[in-house]
């Protein structure tokens, strides 16, 4: 008689402790990650700070043709200078595991970035101008 005892005391703890587990509980969030293309294609970019050799030469209005960019999730984008609205049409990649941006622009003149941040709000890149500099362009991201 006790082992019957002990067995249904331990087919009931087992239930229990089974039937308490959930999989997929509806009460726990789903972690949602943007991927970079889903970032860069959000909004657009303002060109906010200009760096070359690592000293700061050009922010916010100060930037000399400051402008935008705006991703889409097609493969084009479109630059537009801020202060006379004017847009130019290009192409974009991400390369390398997103470590590189890859622009051709409409007179498809091909350059390549090598990204140092892109968060939600930030995007960051560097190239060698065309002093033999490395040049350092920081954008903000724009609803």
């Amino acid at each position: 008689m006790n082992s019957f005892r002990y067995t249904l005391l331990a087919l009931a703890l087992t239930t229990i402790s089974l039937g308490s587990c959930k999989k997929d509980s509806p009460d726990m969030p789903v972690p949602t990650t943007l991927t970079a293309t889903q970032q860069l294609t959000t909004g657009s970019w303002r060109l906010d700070q200009v760096k070359e050799g690592g000293q700061v030469t050009g922010t916010g209005a100060n930037i000399k043709d400051q402008y935008s960019l705006t991703f889409r999730a097609d493969g084009s984008y479109t630059q537009k200078t801020l202060a006379t609205s004017t847009t130019y049409p290009g192409t974009w990649m991400l390369m390398t595991n997103n470590t590189m941006l890859h622009l051709t622009d409409n007179k498809g003149t091909s350059t390549e970035y090598s990204v140092a941040a892109l968060s939600a709000t930030e995007l960051r890149y560097s190239f060698t101008n065309r002093n033999g500099m490395t040049e350092e362009r920081t954008f903000s991201a724009q609803p």
